[in-house]
């Protein structure tokens, strides 16, 4: 359905929208998120994320101004709102949030959640401050290896503090089929999906080999059903560039966060490792970023499944409807190669060998 099907369907919902302040306003009142004598002046996009509306509220009262980001998830992606997606997503994501907060090195890099509303899909959070994401990591930007050490090591502790602590408001099936699909599956079965001859002409004849190759494809849909296999480690689930915050002047590992932990569940730790290297690979940083990175995490890992997911992550991003803003200088027939054999060999060092 359309979001306006949707709407229709559902008119007593609370679809919040950046230029309804009044909206916002009773939906925070009704949370008991506001204090005295607040009313909000302002509300805007807080970035450009895909998945859910979220917004940056100002709040105005006799004591002065603050503001809070309040997230809100739809039975759609915000950014693609013809994709259908799980409504309850926000709720995981509160539920991540105030499992980890009882973990206070965890929760340093994390906003705090104010409020939920499991009805609404509303969830309320401190606001980190002005900041960036670090999709300039695809044109050309660096990663200091402080910030990077610090994400390893913020990652290393998620995935060994709740190890085998199940907890069943973060199994999250519905976000995993939804991912499953657009990463395993729809970018080796549906050429339509995207017009690859866009980025480069010789893009859908190097997707055509990988859709060609049984052997690939056995090996990618033996990873999917890992994915969607309950495991020991609570994961980020969607652990790139998109999901790490900067703020202030960008000069202190104190100022760098990680937000949208709404893919989350139990699974292998050689998922999230394995997109975190994919994507210093699609950013073209050198090999020894990713070196870096994998020593500062700090625990043991699967190698070879680590390279089997990094190489999945860098075709769905190269191939799939998950475009990134990638560097015009990337060759993405090279890379997509690259990633064919990272795969077939269970080695994400080939993301870097020609």
């Amino acid at each position: 359905m359309t979001p306006e099907h949707w709407k229709t369907k559902h008119p007593a919902h609370p679809w919040l929208a950046a230029d309804d302040c009044d909206g916002v306003q009773a939906l925070l009142a009704h949370m008991q998120a506001l204090r005295d004598g607040e009313r909000v002046a302002s509300c805007s996009k807080a970035g450009e994320g895909n998945m859910n509306l979220t917004l940056r509220v100002l709040l105005a009262s006799p004591a002065g101004h603050r503001t809070l980001i309040v997230k809100q998830s739809r039975p759609w992606v915000e950014k693609y709102d013809f994709i259908a997606a799980p409504w309850d997503r926000a709720n995981v994501e509160a539920a991540f949030l105030q499992k980890v907060a009882t973990v206070p090195v965890l929760a340093a890099r994390m906003p705090a959640v104010i409020a939920a509303d499991a009805d609404a899909r509303v969830l309320v959070m401190h606001d980190l401050g002005a900041g960036s994401d670090f999709f300039s990591l695809y044109q050309d930007a660096t990663i200091a290896p402080e910030t990077l050490a610090a994400l390893a090591r913020w990652l290393g502790t998620l995935h060994m503090t709740f190890r085998g602590a199940q907890d069943a408001a973060l199994v999250n099936r519905e976000m995993r089929r939804l991912n499953h699909a657009h990463m395993f599956v729809i970018p080796l079965t549906d050429p339509t999906t995207m017009n690859l001859a866009q980025f480069d002409s010789d893009l859908p004849e190097a997707a055509a080999e990988l859709r060609g190759d049984a052997n690939y494809r056995q090996i990618v849909a033996g990873a999917g059903e890992r994915y969607l296999h309950d495991g020991a480690c609570l994961l980020h689930g969607d652990f790139f560039p998109g999901s790490w915050l900067q703020t202030g002047n960008g000069g202190a590992t104190s100022d760098v966060f990680v937000i949208d932990p709404e893919f989350c569940f139990f699974g292998e730790a050689e998922f999230d490792l394995g997109v975190a290297v994919a994507h210093f690979a699609l950013a073209q940083t050198p090999r020894a970023t990713a070196e870096t990175f994998l020593k500062s995490y700090g625990e043991p890992f699967d190698r070879a499944r680590l390279g089997i997911n990094a190489g999945i992550e860098v075709m769905r991003r190269l191939i799939g409807v998950a475009q990134l803003p990638l560097g015009q200088s990337l060759d993405r027939v090279a890379l997509l190669r690259r990633s064919h054999r990272a795969v077939l060999e269970r080695k994400w060092e080939w993301l870097w060998q020609s």
